[in-house]
């Protein structure tokens, strides 16, 4: 009788692999001119801004920046305030995630203005747990392309900066480099 290893007879698993069964694909790690090309060839891009606007005075400005390069932004919690002190008018200020994640998902939404689906949506600031939830739902269930644009690498986007969790210079240079490539 031949022994049989434990890693061929039970294939290595994370922890999290198991966990998230259900996941089909994870996010490409992408570069700052790949997001540039994506938001150039979009029809209807929009950036969904968080909560760490709040905390993060540089954000502001990334964002405000991606708002003068004619990029919509739905300001979620209360990251309408400091956008609105930089002169940047949000599409809508008073949803949450969860609401706008909701209309994402109804085929039959028109945005928020009534001019058609966004078909590009960009996340800047976000708590890496929640928008986690929430772009998981809209893999499942929407038919758009997700980027996240924040420190961490989210799986459940279709792109994602990669995770630069001790590195938050780094991270500011690549927005800095998406928005000087608009």
């Amino acid at each position: 009788m031949t022994k049989v290893k434990k890693e061929e007879k039970y294939p290595v698993a994370k922890r999290f692999d198991i966990a998230d069964i259900q996941v089909s694909r994870e996010a490409q790690a992408v570069k700052p001119e790949v997001v540039a090309r994506l938001i150039k060839r979009a029809k209807r891009p929009v950036l969904v801004t968080g909560g760490y606007l709040l905390k993060e005075p540089e954000l502001v400005e990334f964002a405000a920046r991606m708002y003068e390069k004619g990029i919509p932004i739905v300001a979620t919690g209360g990251s309408s305030k400091p956008l609105i002190e930089k002169g940047v008018n949000p599409l809508v200020v008073s949803y949450t995630l969860h609401h706008f994640t909701q209309y994402m998902q109804d085929e039959e939404w028109q945005g928020f203005d009534g001019n058609g689906k966004y078909d590009l949506v960009l996340y800047l600031g976000f708590i890496p747990y929640l928008l986690s939830r929430m772009l998981s739902s809209l893999k499942h269930f929407a038919k758009v392309t997700t980027v996240s644009l924040d420190q961490f690498y989210q799986p459940h986007a279709k792109f994602s900066f990669t995770n630069l969790t001790r590195n938050k210079e780094m991270h500011y240079r690549m927005l800095d480099e998406l928005i000087n490539m608009l």
